[in-house]
């Protein structure tokens, strides 16, 4: 189908600093409306996909954005800590079921049930400092969706980290794309060489799947093996070294816990790897762990993760990770970046939350979060000053 696409805002392009190539919004990533998604389908494949949420099973449904309908689509329950039989989380596959058939130019589309932010939109905002910070992250909107002729509360519809995004955002499309799913506490340890050693799991390549080579291995060889002096340096060979600490910066600018050197492990992202080239690059994906306190250390747990810790270990490297998170934070972790995001995202979706009967928190947890958020927007670039002298 045909996509409709206008351009994007020229304050979300603020403070790039690395060339990416030209992007348009879809129509149905426009953030300046709230849009109305319906699933049809069967009400008895609707009640097994809620009793048996934590199954991948597909359904057949037909799906519509704004009137526009993909008619034979696969719908199934996702997330991992999201995954909710009251209020499911769901990917949308167009060619499930009719081969070929795409939305807008896309395979799949993401319904994210936002169980776990009471604010709805840290998500939303995190991404905006990833753009504005020259990082590419996915188009994300607000949606109220109906299932049948019930409303089942406010959505988000992200796009999927797929091959649209990679021609539009990286310039290309050939290469494999790895979605990094948390099976363990994992951080970029060595444990061995042959693709088979992290791929499938944790790596789970989208593209490529048949003719996977060791180029994942050899990047978390080099990772832990490349000895310490010129460090960096040999590591340009598999990845912008500058462009991944300030990947880093923006996470931990935006208190996120759950990111590359989360609590837990690494976690919430896509991994890359350029066609024809040993270069790989990070793409962020679900980051509605953002935003904790504004008092976040800007350290935190950097020495935990084998790639990290690292390459702060070089003072150069150290250098330019405390800029990076010092010009993110006084920059875009503010109320005159953030500030009017906040507002015009509650005030977009405000009615649609206090109706959202099947959301997990409380009306009142949802104003006390838009407030939470706007607390950490005025003073979280002071603390990180303090922080990074």
């Amino acid at each position: 189908m045909l996509s409709m696409r206008h351009l994007v805002p020229a304050s979300l392009l603020a403070g790039l600093l690395f060339a990416a190539p030209a992007f348009s919004v879809d129509a149905m990533f426009d953030q300046g409306r709230l849009h109305e998604c319906r699933l049809e389908l069967d009400p008895a494949d609707w009640a097994a996909l809620r009793a048996n949420f934590q199954t991948n099973q597909y359904y057949a449904a037909n799906f519509t954005v704004d009137g526009e309908t993909a008619r034979q689509v696969g719908i199934r329950s996702r997330g991992l800590g999201s995954r909710s039989g009251e209020k499911p989380g769901l990917k949308v596959d167009f060619n499930k079921y009719v081969s070929g058939q795409e939305f807008h130019g896309y395979k799949s589309v993401v319904l994210d049930n936002v169980t776990q932010d009471p604010s709805m939109m840290r998500e939303l905002l995190a991404n905006a400092v990833f753009e504005a910070a020259g990082i590419a992250a996915p188009q994300i909107s607000f949606c109220r969706l109906t299932i049948n002729t019930d409303y089942w509360g406010l959505y988000t519809l992200i796009e999927a980290v797929s091959k649209p995004f990679l021609k539009a955002r990286l310039g290309e499309e050939s290469g494999t794309l790895y979605d990094y799913e948390y099976a363990e506490d994992y951080r970029f340890t060595y444990k061995g060489d042959g693709s088979a050693t992290y791929s499938p799991v944790p790596f789970e390549p989208q593209t490529n799947e048949g003719k996977l080579d060791t180029g994942l291995a050899e990047f978390v060889r080099a990772i832990n093996q490349t000895p310490p002096s010129g460090y960096a340096a040999a590591m340009e060979a598999y990845i912008d070294v500058r462009r991944f600490l300030t990947y880093v910066a923006v996470e931990n600018a935006c208190a996120e816990y759950d990111g590359m050197v989360g609590q837990f492990g690494m976690n919430n992202f896509y991994l890359y790897q350029y066609g024809g080239q040993k270069k790989f690059v990070f793409i962020p994906w679900d980051k509605d762990t953002s935003f904790q306190a504004a008092e976040w250390p800007v350290q935190q747990r950097m020495d935990s993760n084998e790639f990290t810790k690292r390459l702060m270990a070089d003072p150069a490297m150290k250098s330019h990770y405390d800029s990076e998170v010092k010009r993110i934070a006084t920059n875009f972790v503010t109320t005159a970046f953030l500030g009017s995001k906040i507002d015009t995202f509650a005030s977009l979706i405000r009615s649609s939350v206090t109706a959202d009967t099947h959301k997990p928190f409380s009306n009142a947890e949802f104003e006390n979060a838009i407030l939470g958020l706007k607390g950490i927007a005025s003073a979280r670039a002071a603390n990180v000053s303090a922080q990074v002298p």
